[in-house]
């Protein structure tokens, strides 16, 4: 949630002026840790912890696994939405009978092998081995700034230069909340967890909800509108100038009016 520290201060005010929620996830830092494998889906808690606060409706946002999540959220309680907002396209298998790959489309499935080759190794291994890598990064306060800043530095519209978008302090406040929680073995587990026993999104799938698509130029992979729109009701879908992995950060200002956005449209 360090992350959304920019942003969250240019949604409580302006016009509308919005409520922000941020939720952890389980097994990441001040949350409660699973106790066993996939013990909690988070799709099914947002829900229930926006009702014990009080509200019957919500937008829902999220970027990386979060744009997963917001997607599923929209897939099971879709009454529950005003709009959805994502910054990456979950992935569904295409039916048989869907419409042929777009030029745009192969481009995009093609950027996505190329970065799993060049920048996935992270994903393979928390998606099979995560707790031989959760003791080396819990007893090791440098390989834990490692693993983690160095996905800051790649994944940042910086140029090279983590330190031009992101504080010191920020970044370590983010290495903090893993090793004062002593969280990074289960956070890492939520890979494996989502990989072996999450049910994956079905070929049928569809998002009803009104969904604004976010793409950030620095981030993994842009998604191009056709594929989106394969598995979203798309009301709007913007390539941005600038921003990365993590636009509540980087761009708050442009992120923030978009959200504003879409939810004019649905209100």
């Amino acid at each position: 949630f360090v992350e959304f520290q920019r942003i969250a201060p240019l949604l409580t005010q302006g016009t509308p002026a919005f409520d922000v929620v941020i939720p952890t996830m389980p097994g990441f830092g001040y949350s409660d840790r699973p106790t066993r494998p996939y013990e909690a889906e988070p799709s099914d808690l947002y829900p229930k912890l926006m009702t014990m606060l009080g509200y019957g409706r919500f937008l829902v946002a999220g970027t990386d696994i979060g744009s997963g999540l917001a997607t599923r959220i929209a897939l099971r309680y879709p009454a529950r939405l005003l709009a959805l907002h994502v910054s990456a396209v979950a992935p569904k298998p295409i039916p048989e009978d869907a419409s042929p790959l777009s030029k745009a489309e192969i481009d995009y499935d093609e950027r996505l092998q190329l970065w799993s080759r060049e920048e996935g190794g992270y994903q393979a291994i928390q998606s099979s081995r995560p707790q031989t890598l959760a003791f080396g990064l819990a007893d090791s306060p440098v390989g834990l700034a490692s693993w983690i800043v160095e996905k800051f530095r790649a994944w940042t519209d910086c140029d090279g230069d983590v330190f031009s978008v992101w504080p010191l302090e920020a970044l370590i406040d983010t290495v903090m909340i893993y090793w004062m929680t002593n969280t990074i073995g289960s956070s890492v587990r939520y890979y494996y967890d989502a990989a072996r026993l999450r049910p994956p999104l079905r070929a049928d799938d569809f998002v009803h909800v009104p969904t604004a698509v976010a793409m950030w130029p620095h981030d993994l992979a842009l998604a191009p509108r056709e594929r989106a729109e394969r598995l979203y009701n798309v009301r709007s879908y913007t390539v941005f100038p600038r921003g990365g992995h993590f636009p509540a950060w980087e761009t708050p200002e442009l992120y923030a009016d978009d959200l504003r956005k879409i939810a004019l449209a649905a209100i």
